[in-house]
């Protein structure tokens, strides 16, 4: 009810149904009191005409000369239908009409104002003068008629007001329906705004200036708002993009730093424990040099020696995830071929559960190393992928492709040879993918790795600018991907130039 009382059309259409109810009893007072007044007075005027014209013809005639004539006259006057009562008074004596009903009652006096007595009569005295003496013509007109146009008319002014009101409300609805309807435009679109269909127009087709007016500045404020709002959501987008390469930049700053922390430390234990294997190798093969070869003490001292080659072994191991073993001789290596060479030695010793799979392109172009470190990077990988597939077997996906400015945030724009090894292995979450380039961090068993092949194969890919990122979750298998800086043609023209220079 309360929607229906708030509508526009509701209260336009009750405004005008107040102002006729106000109005209209006024109106129709004011029209019956003219058509009353004007009526009485072309009554009275026309009655007192006659009166005068009768008495005139009583005056200058002969119709007082007997009483046959005189009630002749006065029968004839009621008989005209004007009137129904008929008198001549003189020196005391009344004659009056022989014909008149005796309804009507006698001569009360002189009506002043039409309607007077209320007896439906209109009573007038007009005097009569003449020789033989004074005579009084008294005269009754029937107001009967006049009092029935009266009512009719009164019925008309009724019938018209009531058609007026009927047709002021009709068209007062219609108006208000023609003002509401660009209103409900203006509903509906704001609705649909409000809803989030931002490209809604409030628009509104209306003939009425200050509907145009209110729908154009309605208009001009929700392109202004939607302006807003439009920077307001790239702003919060850019903003929480921002925010989330902050983040991620700091994460990849801290793994970086908590690496080169550990590589600092590894390498200086690394340094150490060479200074300490370097004497014990170079004794250890001065006394087998020294004594008989076939004596039990030269097979101790070779056993030694290669146990401290394992040792050393394990040393550049370390040096190399530290940084210090260095990217060897800096030339033109070309991907797919070492992957191909690693990939061929891997597939003897892998479990037969584990399928190899290779896909690569042969127009790829070579990056900035050496090929031995490449070798050893991909050997690392892979070895590390069927080890995580052991158990159940699974397939080994090597890939390599080419990106230019990878949509990865944890990669730095540019143009990258790209070596993704992945498996269908167990995987990690992500607590132990923020260890794994950790030197000696292993999930395996005790006995089953030194937790280095990892750590040695991002050292080599620091080595080489390049950089390693994971992506695994538990039971899904872990995919690691190597992007390679592509050498440029400066650097290949360096290093081409470089090489003839070695020849000649």
């Amino acid at each position: 009810m309360d929607r229906l009382t708030n509508r526009l059309w509701f209260r336009l259409t009750l405004v005008v149904l107040v102002i006729h109810a106000v109005l209209m009893p006024l109106l129709f007072s004011g029209l019956l009191f003219i058509v009353e007044r004007s009526h009485a007075d072309i009554f009275v005027d026309q009655v007192r005409s006659y009166g005068n014209l009768l008495a005139d013809e009583l005056e200058l005639g002969d119709a007082l000369v007997s009483q046959e004539r005189t009630r002749a006259l006065l029968d004839s006057f009621i008989l005209s239908g004007r009137g129904n009562y008929a008198e001549v008074v003189h020196d005391g004596k009344s004659l009056q009409n022989t014909i008149a009903p005796a309804a009507h009652g006698e001569f009360l006096g002189d009506d002043f104002e039409f309607g007077d007595h209320h007896d439906l009569s209109y009573f007038i005295s007009i005097p009569v003068n003449r020789k033989d003496g004074q005579w009084v013509l008294r005269l009754g007109f029937d107001e009967s008629q006049t009092w029935e146009h009266i009512a009719r008319t009164r019925h008309q002014i009724l019938f018209a007001l009531v058609l007026f009101t009927v047709v002021s409300v009709t068209l007062a609805f219609w108006l208000a329906t023609r003002i509401a309807k660009p209103m409900s435009h203006l509903r509906s679109a704001a609705r649909q705004i409000a809803n989030g269909n931002f490209d809604a127009h409030l628009s509104a087709q209306s003939s009425i200036y200050e509907v145009q007016e209110l729908a154009s500045h309605l208009e001009s404020m929700r392109s202004e708002l939607v302006g807003i709002n439009a920077r307001l959501s790239r702003e919060v987008i850019e903003r929480a993009s921002a925010e989330a390469q902050r983040r991620a930049l700091e994460e990849r700053l801290r793994h970086s730093e908590r690496v080169a922390t550990v590589g600092t430390l590894a390498g200086g234990i690394a340094h150490e424990f060479n200074n300490i294997m370097t004497p014990i190798l170079l004794y250890a093969q001065t006394a087998r040099d020294e004594i008989p070869a076939e004596s039990a003490a030269a097979g101790d001292l070779t056993r030694v020696i290669a146990a401290a080659h394992r040792a050393r072994s394990l040393v550049n191991r370390i040096l190399a995830f530290s940084r210090d073993f260095g990217t060897g001789s800096n030339a033109l290596v070309r991907i797919p071929s070492v992957v191909h060479e690693a990939l061929e030695l891997l597939r003897a010793v892998v479990p037969s559960n584990v399928e190899i799979k290779l896909e690569a392109r042969q127009d790829l172009p070579a990056v900035l190393g050496d090929a031995g470190l490449v070798h050893q990077l991909v050997m690392n990988l892979c070895t590390n992928a069927c080890q995580a597939m052991r158990p159940k077997g699974g397939l080994l996906n090597v890939k390599i492709t080419r990106e230019r400015d990878p949509a990865d945030p944890r990669v730095n724009p540019g143009d990258y040879v790209v070596l993704e090894v992945s498996d269908t292995g167990h995987g990690m979450d992500a607590r132990t993918a923020e260890r794994i380039f950790e030197p000696f961090f292993t999930t395996r068993e005790v006995g089953e790795g030194t937790g280095l092949g990892l750590s040695v194969a991002h050292g080599i890919a620091a080595g080489m600018r390049a950089q390693i990122v994971v992506d695994s979750e538990p039971g899904c298998g872990a995919r690691f991907r190597v992007f390679f800086p592509a050498a440029n043609a400066a650097s290949v023209s360096d290093i081409k130039f470089r090489e003839l220079g070695k020849r000649a």
